[in-house]
């Protein structure tokens, strides 16, 4: 068999030790038109192109005429199947649109698209066929359109291209085959009128044509069925916004937006390499990298060179504006993206009423689950929805069961629904702010069937499939949520009318917030609600909450004020409950500050409420505090019998949490008096319960008293890897306040056995936080910062 000019040319590259990508930079040519050389796609290269080739390569003379050879001869690999002689005469198409769009990145795909449509195909009798799916605006047939021009030497019979308008006024199959019959060199008055003989008639056309079909912008299967060619000869391209993957295809090549490294390679190409050069990356994200919305900015900035690329991103910034910026002509974001919602409403109106709602919420993404309450559908109904939605790239799957929106379409959806009457935009709303607000007051129930918080009155039922019988599983599915937890805070807290049900949800988020220790995020949805048109008792509560984040940050002294206000807002709506947990909590705080005479009276008079009002659990945290007062006070012993009272009252209300805090609080106090060995059991016990039911600070509260035992019992090797284990939590979940307490509990157990230089570094972080946050511990830390540095 003779060599062909590919062939040759591998062989050449391999024989001198080089890649295509070193013998593209050699030749200062690309490496993609290397391996389209390499593979045959490219046949005919021009004289330039050999001369680049044969200096790079340093042929021979002889080497040099055998490559010219080749080239000129062009050899086809695979044998071409004679084309029919009966019929009109045949015209050579080259119908691919030129300088349609500015192509640019794209070129992993690019490669995928010209390997797969210049092989061999793998069906008898069939052709090679390939779909290109993605959102509108993509840069789906600007990717056909490249990989044609790269193939065209291949298919020397013609390039077909039929713009089968899917997603506006589609074309019917009979107009479509029409026009191909016609660019082949039918006369028009010899296309058959009606389909079926239409069909045959293009298939016995293109029989034997080594010819690419490109069917661009189909609407669906049907569409184009009729349109593909029962010939191994020939290769269909077909594009569209739709999946469709029931058509039998070689690849199913999903296009996404651009990378960013693309979208600012696109940008230059249009509007210059300076011309947005301080701003691309902004104009890049705001036009959510779509080669559509890139396009025409980078135009609209050549339209406009007096404008600033700061006075675009301003205006790009503006969502209500963002649409009718990326506009120009009949081109735009907007008119291709209302295409895509038209089309569906022909075929699923409920899909399309779907997604109009769905434009209601500023929830990131979307699940079944989260998405019913919005279409007033069961989970399954709105799960086949959004399946349909993605099928048309109006929503785009992330990980299995939950979508997100692209920026774009989120800006166009929520125009559509401004269109809502609003009756239906409130119901909707409504029924969203009672799934989320019903799985975290599920959460409350499920750590406390009779927390005080319970006594808000406008607890949602909780939703269906979401009645969650285990805390760790309820916290899962918040911590799957929080992102959209936190953006309907901010959305409801801005609506009028449902200032007392957002604080009820943020409320109900408490337990959450303290399991997890990610108070960062809490407390800015609490300052969100407060100020609101609220009840006493919700802003008592929510200022009882705000005082407890505080103090977790270690701002004491705003803490303290909040639980002033949250006591007097207590008792301006008459909850004598409330004022006992203000009370109470601020007594905790004062013990932080080693202000422990101040607290004693708090705590007591907490400790008489709950008891009058039989509130078991209040009576147990109370006696937790205590416990505090009297151990820094000088009694281990009393301390311990507080913390057996509180246990065995949380055993009462089978408050697991409690009983674990407990345990360890009575297990701390006998290693206050003396007796470390009777501690470590209960405490071990403890840190394995609070892992299981997800309590991070807790676990980490565990470690550090475990850490402080073992040092009483001189096992210094366990004791530091105790204090590593809180300090890793500390750090993982961004409490600055318990990563000083676990550094100064390390740098004193390294002091102990000499590890000064070690220990140095952990003794300066904490003696820098207490300094700024709590000045009374500082002297302590500066005392064995002082140990470890001048050692005796």
């Amino acid at each position: 068999m003779e060599q062909s000019f590919a062939a040759a040319l591998r062989a050449a590259r391999v024989g001198r030790g080089l890649t295509q990508e070193g013998l593209a930079e050699r030749a200062g040519l690309s490496a993609q038109a290397i391996g389209l050389l390499e593979r045959g796609v490219r046949r005919f290269p021009q004289l330039t192109t050999l001369d680049k080739l044969h200096r790079a390569l340093n042929l021979s003379e002889e080497e040099r005429e055998h490559f010219r050879r080749l080239a000129a001869r062009g050899a086809v690999s695979g044998p071409i199947t004679p084309a029919p002689a009966q019929g009109p005469s045949w015209t050579v198409a080259r119908q691919v649109p030129a300088g349609r769009q500015i192509f640019a990145g794209r070129r992993r795909e690019l490669d995928h698209l010209i390997d797969v449509l210049t092989k061999s195909p793998e069906r008898a009798g069939s052709p090679t066929t390939v779909t290109v799916r993605g959102m509108a605006g993509v840069g789906k047939t600007a990717l056909a359109i490249e990989a044609a021009q790269a193939c065209a030497d291949r298919f020397p019979d013609g390039t077909l291209f039929v713009n089968l308008r899917g997603f506006g006024t589609p074309l019917s199959q009979l107009q479509a085959v029409g026009q191909l019959l016609r660019a082949t060199g039918t006369p028009p008055d010899a296309v058959p009128g009606e389909l079926t003989e239409a069909v045959a008639t293009l298939r016995s056309r293109l029989s034997g044509r080594r010819v690419l079909v490109i069917l661009d912008n189909a609407r669906d299967v049907e569409q184009v069925t009729n349109l593909i060619p029962a010939s191994a000869a020939a290769a269909v391209l077909i594009t569209s916004r739709n999946t469709l993957t029931l058509l039998p295809a070689d690849l199913h090549l999903q296009v996404d937006p651009l990378p960013a490294s693309d979208s600012a390679d696109l940008l230059a190409r249009i509007a210059g390499p300076d011309r947005l050069a301080g701003a691309t990356a902004q104009i890049a994200e705001l036009c959510g990298h779509l080669p559509l919305a890139l396009s025409i900015a980078a135009a609209w900035t050549s339209a406009h060179p007096d404008i600033s690329e700061a006075e675009l991103v301003h205006r790009l910034t503006d969502e209500s504006r963002r649409l009718d910026l990326l506009h120009a002509g009949d081109r735009g974001v907007r008119a291709s993206l209302s295409s895509s919602v038209d089309q569906l409403r022909d075929v699923d109106p409920a899909a399309a009423d779907a997604f109009v709602l769905l434009g209601l919420s500023d929830a990131e993404d979307f699940t079944a689950e989260t998405s019913a309450p919005l279409i007033c559908g069961t989970p399954a109904e709105a799960g086949r929805l959004l399946e349909r939605l993605a099928d048309l790239h109006l929503v785009i799957p992330q990980v299995p069961g939950r979508y997100h929106v692209h920026d774009l379409v989120r800006a166009y959806v929520r125009e559509l629904a401004e269109g809502l009457p609003p009756v239906v935009r409130d119901a909707a709303l409504d029924r969203l702010l009672a799934v989320y607000s019903g799985v975290a007051w599920r959460t409350v129930f499920l750590n406390g069937p009779t927390a005080a918080r319970l006594a808000w009155p406008h607890r949602p039922p909780v939703p269906a499939g979401l009645d969650f019988t285990a805390t760790d599983v309820a916290l899962g599915w918040i911590d799957s949520e929080l992102h959209n937890y936190l953006a309907l805070i901010e959305q409801f807290a801005a609506l009028s009318g449902r200032d007392e049900h957002v604080g009820g949800l943020v409320i109900g988020l408490f337990d959450y917030f303290v399991k997890r220790g990610n108070l960062v995020d809490w407390l800015p949805s609490i300052e969100r609600v407060v100020g609101g048109d609220i009840t006493d008792w919700t802003r008592g509560q929510l200022q009882a909450d705000a005082a407890i984040a505080l103090a977790e940050l270690a701002r004491y002294d705003e803490s303290a004020e909040r639980f002033g206000v949250a006591h007097r807002s207590f008792e301006a709506a008459g909850s004598l409950r409330g004022m006992a947990l203000a009370a109470n909590n601020k007594a905790r705080l004062l013990i932080r500050m080693h202000r422990h005479r101040e607290a004693l009276p708090l705590v007591e008079s907490a400790l008489a409420v709950n008891q009058q009002l039989g509130d078991v659990r209040g009576v147990a945290a109370a006696y937790l505090t205590r416990f505090e007062i009297q151990l820094e006070l000088g009694d281990p012993w009393a301390a311990e019998a507080d913390a057996t009272a509180a246990m065995q009252r949380y055993l009462a209300t089978g408050d697991a949490d409690g009983v674990a805090n407990a345990r360890i609080e009575s297990a701390w106090a006998r290693t206050r008096s003396g007796r470390p060995e009777l501690a470590v059991e209960d405490i071990q016990l403890s840190l394995a319960e609070l892992e299981a039911l997800g309590q991070h600070k807790g676990v980490s509260d565990a470690y550090q008293v475990l850490a402080l035992t073992y040092k009483e019992l001189h096992d210094y090797d366990r004791a530091i890897e105790q204090v590593e284990s809180a300090l890793e939590i500390a750090k993982t979940v961004g409490d600055s306040r318990r990563e000083a307490q676990g550094r100064l509990t390390l740098g004193e157990l390294l002091t102990d056995i000499r590890e000064y230089d070690d220990a140095l570094p952990n003794l300066q972080f904490a003696l820098d936080f207490y300094r700024e946050h709590h000045p009374g511990q500082a002297e302590r830390a500066e005392q064995l910062l002082k140990s470890a540095q001048q050692p005796s």
